[in-house]
């Protein structure tokens, strides 16, 4: 068996750590979140095939937020980030959490 480096056996650890947590077997107040500085709404808008319309509706932002973040204006922060990422990897799941805020 070959011996693992020290770097190769901590990306493994976190890796397990990945996989317990996305299980939901590992304690998520342990772990903090990574929520990268740079997102793209207009590729994430793009990609769902919605307009800056249609999308401000579906995901409840405003239209001229939308349009300032795509057009380098303002840029996205804390919060606003998180729930891009969300959206851009789970935009059915924003919907379901949504749909039950309104019901």
């Amino acid at each position: 068996m070959k011996k693992t480096t020290k770097a190769g056996a901590r990306i493994l650890q976190g890796a397990k750590e990945a996989l317990a947590l996305a299980r939901g077997e590992a304690d998520p107040k342990k772990y903090r979140v990574h929520v990268p500085a740079e997102v793209n709404v207009k590729t994430i808008r793009r990609r769902l095939k919605l307009t800056q319309n249609e999308f401000s509706r579906r995901f409840g932002i405003p239209q001229g937020t939308l349009r300032d973040w795509e057009q380098g204006r303002r840029r996205p922060e804390g919060p606003a980030r998180a729930l891009l990422l969300v959206i851009q990897h789970e935009p059915k799941a924003v919907d379901r959490a949504l749909a039950q805020a309104v019901t």
